[in-house]
């Protein structure tokens, strides 16, 4: 039925699928970036005056997944089902953030939590932050690697637009559910389908 959806002008891939791909997220990135995925986290907030000191207030850009390896690594992902949806704003963004760090972007992440009218849904992050062992009870940076990594995930490479640190493109995906869940109906359409958006 997407596959079928996708088609029409107005419909939107990625808000309905980001749910199916963040369920198997952590095992194929183990696998293509061998390293254990530990934590994940959906729409990571990053406060845009963070990333740019020429802004000012406490907006946010929210990044599809926060990854965090057993290594230490911290991954940021972006997941597209068109490679034409990715903007140079967007890559902007993100490669902002990885220059200046997960401390400064955890950092924004609080400040944001002290002032949002969200309270429930920051307390509910920040508490996570503190399950991966990112903040400490002062909701302080504790981790021990600063250091952060951009992932794609998105139909094909699109030559021109080959920045970040890692692509994972769809039939790479597809290939993986095949040999994972062979006898899965499920897992086959999904990868049927991820084949057929691949470019």
């Amino acid at each position: 039925m997407m596959k079928d959806w996708k088609k029409l002008p107005a419909y939107r891939a990625e808000p309905r699928i980001d749910s199916l791909v963040g369920f198997y997220l952590p095992d194929f990135a183990w696998e293509y970036l061998n390293d254990k995925i530990i934590g994940i986290i959906p729409e990571l907030p990053l406060r845009l005056a963070t990333l740019d000191e020429k802004k000012t207030g406490d907006k946010s850009y929210k990044v599809d997944f926060y990854l965090l390896g057993e290594s230490g690594e911290h991954y940021l992902v972006e997941f597209k089902t068109d490679s034409s949806s990715r903007r140079d704003k967007q890559d902007e963004y993100l490669e902002q953030a990885k220059a200046k760090g997960m401390k400064a972007i955890i950092e924004g992440i609080i400040r944001i939590a002290g002032i949002s009218a969200f309270t429930h849904k920051y307390e509910h992050l920040v508490d996570k932050l503190k399950a991966l062992g990112l903040v400490d009870y002062l909701k302080q940076y504790c981790h021990s690697n600063d250091h952060l990594k951009i992932v794609y995930v998105q139909p094909g490479l699109n030559n021109d637009k080959k920045n970040g640190d890692h692509i994972i493109i769809f039939n790479w995906i597809s290939d993986w559910l095949k040999k994972n869940y062979p006898d899965e109906v499920f897992e086959k359409e999904l990868a049927e389908t991820l084949a057929e958006w691949a470019e």
